[in-house]
């Protein structure tokens, strides 16, 4: 009888992590499938250069600091602008960092998604991480895109998408750190 009892006892923990993980792998909502196609498609349109497509998955105007430092020019640019402008920081986070989508998509578009960074983006680890700022719904999707080191702790792009009513559109590009 007591082996029985045992048995049961190792067992249960067992299954009831079998269920939960089921029930884990079952509850994703609509909007967790919208925003995976969404991505997909994303990542179809910057791996093919399918501009119009990229630019249908935007809002108007994306915030993106790494577009203001992506050229030489840009980084002279915004070094004078700390020298020279009391105000530069408000400057840089309330202005210059929203970049309306056809400057991006003219300017930027191909210094970021070149067919390496896009590899990354396809192949290394993606976290998709839901938000609600002030009942706007976001979901910001995280991808490795530099391996930590023992010399270095790595890095990551970050995209976010907004819910708007056409769907999810990206409104911001970032790195971390």
């Amino acid at each position: 009888m007591k082996i029985k009892s045992i048995k049961y006892i190792l067992i249960a923990p067992c299954i009831l992590l079998l269920y939960i993980s089921g029930k884990e792998r079952s509850s994703y909502t609509p909007q967790d499938v919208e925003i995976k196609k969404t991505w997909n498609s994303f990542l179809k349109a910057v791996e093919k250069k399918e501009r119009r497509t990229f630019k249908g998955l935007s809002k108007t105007k994306i915030r993106c600091y790494p577009c203001l430092e992506n050229t030489t020019e840009e980084q002279a640019y915004i070094a004078q602008l700390q020298e020279t402008d009391t105000l530069w920081y408000d400057t840089i986070y309330e202005d210059l960092i929203y970049v309306p989508i056809d400057r991006f998509i003219a300017q930027d578009f191909d210094l970021f998604f070149n067919p390496d960074f896009v590899k990354l983006l396809k192949e290394r680890e993606t976290i998709f991480y839901k938000q609600d700022l002030d009942g706007v719904f976001y979901w910001e999707i995280l991808v490795t895109t530099t391996e930590p080191t023992l010399f270095h702790e790595g890095g990551q792009h970050h995209f976010r998408f907004e819910k708007c009513d056409d769907g999810w559109k990206l409104n911001e590009i970032g790195t971390i750190p």
